[in-house]
């Protein structure tokens, strides 16, 4: 079994702890990675839910349209049509 590096899978760590995690696994990761790196990170991430999305742009005080999910949605779907 394979485990997972936590520099190397840093994004998908905190992909999955945004998305799933709970309360403690946010402490968690602030106190291994630090908010700077956690903030950088998390702007190159592909995916992200909606509401994940908001959450961490409330968060880290930085506007969706800085995330490069969010910026890959619009030019996948340029009307914003559901």
């Amino acid at each position: 079994m394979n485990m997972l590096d936590p520099d190397i899978d840093k994004k998908l760590i905190l992909e999955r702890v945004f998305t799933r995690g709970t309360e403690n696994d946010e402490k968690n990761i602030f106190e291994y990675y630090g908010n700077e790196s956690i903030k950088n990170t998390i702007l190159d991430i592909k995916y992200f839910d909606k509401k994940t999305l908001n959450y961490l742009s409330i968060v880290f005080d930085i506007s969706k349209e800085e995330f490069r999910c969010y910026r890959q949605s619009l030019s996948e779907n340029p009307f914003g049509i559901s």
